[in-house]
């Protein structure tokens, strides 16, 4: 019983911060397309003025891979989290191929995403203060939910 509701807590856990980091990732998508200043809804503290920290990094290099903006790629990342819960967490899923049919783990490949987003995370933060000298509190805050899911993850697939 208490591993059912520590498992359920996990996955909560992980509904919330994948939720939390959408809305992160949607706001630097919008910031990197150049929409954040028409949003007049935006409170100030979170960057929306133009010339802001938040605003200026999504203009930098350090702002794409593989030339799309990191934040869209946060927000498929997130949604295939979002996803995965609404799915009910499956561990895997079964393919045929002629009349093979085989079990792919769902786990490894999102731990494996997950360690990327991370790795990419702790590159930025050294990006951001090292070579742009630039506070960031929504990067900041995007990389450290990147880092409990990651530690959610892990917890959600191991016995």
């Amino acid at each position: 019983m208490i591993l059912a509701n520590h498992h359920t807590l996990v996955i909560i856990l992980i509904l919330l911060l994948s939720l939390a980091g959408l809305a992160d990732a949607l706001y630097f998508t919008f910031a990197y397309y150049g929409r954040i200043r028409h949003m007049k809804w935006i409170p100030e503290i979170l960057c929306a003025r133009e010339g802001s920290s938040c605003v200026t990094v999504v203009q930098t290099p350090y702002a794409r891979v593989f030339g799309l903006p990191n934040s869209l790629l946060g927000a498929v990342y997130y949604a295939l989290l979002i996803a995965w819960v609404g799915w009910g967490t499956p561990v895997g899923f079964a393919a045929s191929v002629g009349d093979r049919t085989s079990i792919y783990r769902i786990g490894w490949l999102l731990i494996t995403i997950s360690a990327a987003t991370v790795a990419l995370g702790f590159y930025l933060i050294y990006a951001l203060r090292r070579k742009l000298h630039v506070d960031c509190p929504l990067c900041y805050a995007g990389h450290a939910i990147n880092l409990a899911l990651f530690v959610l993850l892990i917890l959600n697939f191991t016995p």
